[in-house]
């Protein structure tokens, strides 16, 4: 199996929004994998939407948006680094936006 840094792009989908902010979510993980095909459906398998009772009462769902970047790891690690986190960031906007810009306004896909 090789490791490979996989860089995600996560959505804060907030109901009700009375504010109508909106939050992304830039994270790289360690992924194990036999292949760059196989990272895909692995990614979609993990992210799998995350729902709960925010504080104002209504609902919280993260879901995965968009696999922004893959590279693959030469270093070798002897424990289980499966989908360890190695960065993140969370990118919040007082407006609503769609993934497609938040993509753009950062380059995130580079």
């Amino acid at each position: 199996m090789k490791i490979y840094s996989v860089k995600v792009l996560l959505e804060s989908i907030v109901v009700p929004n009375p504010d109508l902010n909106k939050t992304f979510e830039e994270t790289i993980r360690l992924v194990k994998a036999g292949s760059k095909d196989e990272i895909e459906q692995k990614v979609r398998d993990y992210f799998v939407d995350e729902t709960y009772e925010n504080a104002l009462g209504g609902q919280t769902t993260w879901r995965f948006v968009t696999i922004l970047d893959i590279f693959e790891v030469i270093d070798e690690f002897e424990e289980d680094i499966d989908f360890k986190e190695v960065y993140c960031r969370f990118l919040p906007f007082e407006r609503l936006i769609t993934a497609s810009e938040v993509i753009e306004l950062y380059s995130l896909e580079k």
